[in-house]
């Protein structure tokens, strides 16, 4: 697992990206290791002024306090957006993450009229999936933090999985089938899902099949939460879809064949495998757009103090 630190310009374009391990151990180390690693990537920065920071992060949110549930990284009521501002002297906004990418559509993506009146649903998935509706032009976010789609009922003998999508779809379910049946190795260098692509695109029969079985139970997945909440606009993001685009062809044989709605368009991400970077940058753009004057009146007071802000 990576964390991305990113840097944006007011128009939401990425400067700059570096990735991380995300830190083992203790919330609390991990936590002060992250703001530490952000701290020092500020550091770079001398011609530009830093007025937000964004967090955008899986597992359950409060965005209003900035506190975060993780279980995949064992974390509750971790205070990330306390520990980020106390480091960086900046304000800060934590989101979550696919939350964060299906605001990143509405505000630096494709414009499209129906995405600003009606409805429009993001389904994304990588290591985890998840789901965002916007209605409006405005994501909706309960203030319960958002719904899950990882217990939906699949079945895939071909990726294993414990019958639910997220077990059966993750970059972990497809690398522990491409293991188990010895396409890449157990372990080391090689055993990637980089090599699993690479063995695909190769002409491996077995590695295709991987893949085609990944972009079938999505496929089907979509059709389901369509069918649910028949949005106007329907976008997918994520490296489970962007990183193999020769599997989209078969991500919309499966929808089409599992919908009962009838024909409906998918259209992949405009972020392509850069989405995570957008979703950051929209969360911090979000606080600063609602109230610009008061963010360049901080900014002018931490220089005119020389305390240490970030990017």
């Amino acid at each position: 697992r990576t964390t991305s630190i990113v840097a944006t310009d007011l128009f939401g374009r990425t400067l700059d990206v570096v990735e991380t391990p995300t830190p083992r151990g203790t919330q609390n180390a991990a936590l002060a290791s992250l703001a530490g690693s952000a701290r020092r990537y500020l550091s770079r920065w001398h011609r530009r002024r830093p007025l937000w920071v964004g967090v955008a992060a899986g597992g359950v949110v409060d965005s209003a306090s900035g506190y975060l549930d993780h279980a995949r990284l064992g974390w509750s009521e971790a205070p990330v957006g306390p520990v980020l501002a106390e480091a960086l002297g900046l304000p800060v906004s934590v989101a979550s993450h696919v939350d964060a990418m299906a605001g990143a559509e509405l505000l630096l993506g494709v414009r499209r009229p129906s995405t600003q009146t009606g409805t429009s649903l993001y389904v994304y998935a990588r290591e985890t999936v998840g789901y965002a509706l916007s209605i409006g032009g405005r994501v909706h976010s309960p203030s319960s933090g958002p719904g899950t789609i990882a217990a939906l009922p699949v079945s895939s003998e071909l990726l294993g999985g414990t019958g639910k999508l997220e077990s059966t779809v993750s970059d972990e379910a497809v690398l522990t089938a491409a293991r188990a049946q010895r396409i890449i190795p157990a372990d080391g260098p090689a055993s990637t899902l980089a090599s699993v692509l690479r063995a695909a695109r190769g002409g491996h029969d077995g590695a295709r099949a991987l893949l085609a079985e990944r972009a079938r139970v999505l496929g089907e997945a979509v059709a389901l939460l369509r069918d649910m909440l028949n949005p106007d606009d329907l976008v997918v993001g994520g490296q489970a879809f962007t990183e193999y685009p020769e599997g989209m062809e078969l991500v919309e044989q499966a929808f089409a064949a599992r919908t009962v709605l009838g024909p409906r368009d998918i259209r992949v991400t405009a972020f392509g495998n850069r989405v995570q970077e957008a979703g950051a940058g929209v969360v911090s753009l979000g606080g600063l757009y609602a109230d610009p004057i008061a963010a360049m009146r901080r900014a002018q007071l931490r220089r005119d103090t020389g305390v240490l802000g970030a990017s």
